[in-house]
């Protein structure tokens, strides 16, 4: 077992600091934040801020000079990559500079690009793995999961009362939530390559479907607005096939769907995409991820009624993470939604169970993010230094 310095730690976290700052700008690429350290103490920074822009690598060296290189550590939360796409191989560059030693969190999980730290090892620059691997994951959780499956990473969001209920029994569902849990959810859309809802939650709320986390229009890009309407009986005078409210609009629809509605949609821009039923009278939400995964989306934020949640925590499982939002309030009803519809387990032994990772304050609200039983995890061996402890943690905020 490898046990890190306080120093090694705090060095990394700085790492990761600011690969964050890449949120909502750097898909399809991940993550990634850089710090050069000589005789322990940090000299540069750098973290990736878009395609075709230089790596987080590249920006640190650069911002250092090789005076400040020759000798030094650089500490990255991922694998200096050794291949030539947008730009050229960090790990040329690190060798180039006289870096001594480099700190890795994980392997990079592109084939493509992998090998980095076997590269640097053999022009004898020494390299560390592992340093808050689990950290470094959390963070590029949609990048691993697109690299090794081709499917989207799927976020479920969705804000009931003390009691469950999403809405009351006459459909009242604004504000469940706090105006400080809309703000995070904003974050969160702002994050993904697309947000999906189903045709109730679309013909009720008429949801621009944008990300407003800083002010209106403010984001470098809007993720994919996606739609499931089986029959597209949608009025296109709603926000989400407007082009001025956000991103690109796909509507997923039956194979039976009306000709004339889909030459309609398609001739105003909108990509119309096919789905076959799931069975149970529902558009298959596997077979919509395997068309996003097509379309190159990694990730993908759910943002259900009832029906739509049921499918994708239940009867088919495709939720790898999920946000609950708990409003201090009760609504009650028999007829009032709850937060899952559908038919339901019949047995507590075919509930599907979930990992707490984090529970935190969102002004009024509690905020609960969990792992589904059956999530996505990164294949035996990509994460293999178990002294940074359990992905995710508990953490009660004031």
């Amino acid at each position: 077992m490898i046990h890190w310095t306080d120093k090694e730690r705090t060095f990394m976290k700085e790492a990761l600091r600011l690969a964050r700052r890449g949120w909502g700008l750097v898909s399809p690429n991940p993550l990634v934040g850089a710090v050069i350290v000589r005789k322990g103490k940090i000299v540069s920074t750098g973290w990736h801020s878009g395609p075709g822009l230089p790596h987080a690598e590249a920006a640190a060296l650069a911002a250092a000079g090789k005076r400040q290189t020759v000798g030094a550590e650089l500490y990255v939360n991922l694998e200096p990559c050794r291949h030539t796409g947008r730009t050229g191989p960090c790990t040329d560059l690190i060798v180039a500079a006289g870096i001594e030693k480099v700190y890795y969190s994980i392997p990079d999980p592109n084939p493509q690009a992998r090998g980095g730290a076997q590269a640097l090892e053999d022009a004898g620059v020494e390299t560390r793995r592992g340093l808050l691997a689990r950290e470094a994951y959390d963070l590029n959780q949609f990048f691993v999961k697109w690299q090794f499956t081709r499917r989207p990473f799927v976020i479920l969001k969705t804000a009931a009362s003390l009691d469950g209920k999403i809405a009351t029994r006459a459909g009242d569902s604004r504000w469940i939530s706090s105006k400080v849990a809309r703000n995070y959810s904003h974050h969160l859309r702002a994050g993904v390559d697309a947000i999906l809802i189903g045709r109730a939650t679309a013909a009720k709320d008429d949801p621009e479907l944008s990300a407003r986390p800083w002010g209106r229009r403010k984001m470098h890009r809007e993720p994919m607005r996606c739609v499931l309407d089986p029959g597209l009986r949608l009025p296109a005078s709603l926000k989400l096939f407007d082009p001025s409210y956000g991103g690109p609009t796909v509507s997923f629809c039956a194979p039976d769907a009306p000709p004339a509605a889909v030459a309609e949609l398609s001739a105003a821009g909108v990509r119309v995409i096919h789905i076959p039923w799931d069975g149970r009278g529902r558009l298959s939400l596997g077979k919509v991820l395997e068309a996003l995964g097509e379309l190159e989306v990694q990730s993908v934020l759910i943002e259900p009624g009832a029906t739509l949640a049921a499918s994708a925590l239940l009867d088919e499982g495709v939720a790898d993470l999920v946000h609950v939002f708990i409003a201090p309030m009760f609504l009650g009803g028999q007829d009032a939604p709850s937060m899952l519809g559908g038919a339901g387990v019949e047995k507590l032994t075919d509930a599907r169970g979930a990992e707490i990772l984090r529970i935190a304050r969102k002004g009024p609200d509690i905020h609960f993010v969990v792992r589904p039983q059956g999530a996505f995890t990164p294949p035996p061996g990509f994460l293999d230094l178990p002294e940074d402890g359990p992905s995710g943690h508990l953490e009660e905020e004031g």
